[in-house]
């Protein structure tokens, strides 16, 4: 998924993709119907569709998440593409850089965009102005923290840190707790594998010093005073042993999950995650074991942080555009769908902000956590067909600055290979 058109090349005839649609069919291509406890959102989905639109044929394509990218795009290399595509904000630009994607602006009205987060759109909009995806689960990620480590720790569990300084501390007292019967414990769960999600994980950090990762003329810069104070923070935290080394996404929740970490990274979707994984022995909550919390502002007083949400977008082949953008208003403006979406995944299920303030999600207070950061989230930090691709230049020198490398030099190294790459 990282290399689109290596990607593109290494899959085989047998591939599964969709046959092109029936004036009266609407084909969905993405993996809401691979996980069985999502079924009856699912079913409901297609239900209402065809009961809104008498005649008209629902059809599910299944794809497993990491086969999404490379069907959808062979699909359209193909001429066989689906109407609708599932799609995470990563993907989105190298489908739109072919072709793939229709403009949605002219198929919804100004009232229906209006209720969507501005932060969540712009994130989708190109060069061209255009709109290529709509949010469907968003997913801004946020502070988890073990509050009963912090009260170890001496801190109070109530009071979350609210600066870079406060958060250093914590993370350190925490990580000087003595190690139990089952391993040490450490400060920070921080992803830190060979893999673009630890570069594209580090950005938070990068934010909340003051920084980006592309300039004001739009270029891809890692080399900046933010970034290297950023990573000096982080650096620290490494270095000192409160994060450990090389630890990919599965290890890090594994961690948070088990009691043996301070602080994590996580979205919405952590709460369910972390009682899953702890077997219903740690429960999130305000007084529960993990709460959430946002990261701190940067040095101006601004507060920005990512996203990792499912988006869906149309198919610029699709013969039945104002038909899909039927099902997307579906999924995104009927309460019925997006509340029983959230009761059955514990997620964020739709970007309204008048579905947010009621139902089940308005009176979870877990939920309107992350719902306030809607307005601050950026989905599309890079907005490049090759946005994994360029964070896997930086992976290299990333690891080395963790393990205490000269940060600028690092820097500058990652630089010079993103610059070979996009030359290229």
């Amino acid at each position: 998924m990282k290399y689109l058109y290596s990607s593109v090349l290494a899959l085989t005839m047998a591939t599964t993709i969709p046959q092109m649609s029936a004036a009266e069919d609407v084909v969905y291509s993405g993996w809401l119907g691979t996980y069985s406890y999502l079924e009856p959102v699912a079913g409901k989905m297609e239900e209402k569709f065809e009961a809104n639109n008498p005649g008209v044929d629902f059809i599910r394509q299944d794809v497993p998440f990491e086969k999404a990218l490379d069907q959808a795009t062979v699909a359209h290399l193909g001429g066989n593409a689906s109407d609708l595509i599932h799609l995470i904000p990563g993907w989105v630009p190298a489908l739109q850089a072919i072709g793939g994607l229709a403009p949605l602006d002219d198929l919804f009205t100004d009232e229906e965009l209006a209720q969507i987060p501005d932060a969540a759109l712009e994130a989708l909009r190109f060069e061209d102005g255009k709109l290529y995806a709509l949010p469907w689960v968003p997913g801004p990620v946020m502070m988890f923290y073990n509050r009963n480590l912090l009260e170890q720790a001496g801190f109070d569990p109530d009071k979350p840190p609210t600066t870079w300084d406060e958060l250093k501390e914590m993370i350190m007292g925490v990580c000087a707790l003595p190690a139990g019967d089952d391993g040490k414990i450490y400060g920070l769960a921080l992803r830190s594998w060979s893999n673009p999600n630890a570069v594209q994980w580090s950005i938070p950090w990068i934010y909340g010093f003051g920084g980006d990762v592309v300039d004001g003329d739009g270029n891809i810069k890692f080399n900046t005073p933010e970034t290297r104070a950023a990573y000096s923070w982080l650096q620290d935290i490494s270095t000192s042993g409160c994060a450990p080394d090389g630890f990919s996404v599965g290890e890090t929740r594994n961690l948070m999950a088990s009691g043996k970490a301070g602080f994590i990274l996580e979205g919405p979707w952590g709460r369910g995650l972390f009682n899953n994984l702890s077997e219903n022995t740690i429960k999130t909550g305000a007084d529960g074991d993990i709460w959430v919390a946002p990261l701190p502002n940067a040095p101006d007083g601004s507060h920005r942080t990512i996203g990792n949400s499912h988006v869906i977008a149309i198919s610029s082949a699709s013969k039945n555009k104002e038909l899909a953008a039927e099902f997307v208003k579906l999924i995104l403006f009927d309460q019925d769908i997006t509340d029983t979406y959230f009761e059955l995944s514990d997620q964020v299920s739709t970007p309204s902000a008048a579905l947010l303030a009621q139902g089940p999600m308005g009176a979870d207070e877990f939920t309107q956590k992350f719902v306030e950061e809607l307005q601050v989230y950026n989905e599309s930090p890079i907005k490049h067909p090759k946005f994994y691709a360029i964070l896997d230049q930086v992976v290299p020198e990333y690891q080395r600055i963790l393990k205490g490398a000269d940060i600028e030099s690092s820097l500058e190294t990652a630089d010079k290979q993103i610059e070979r790459l996009l030359s290229r």
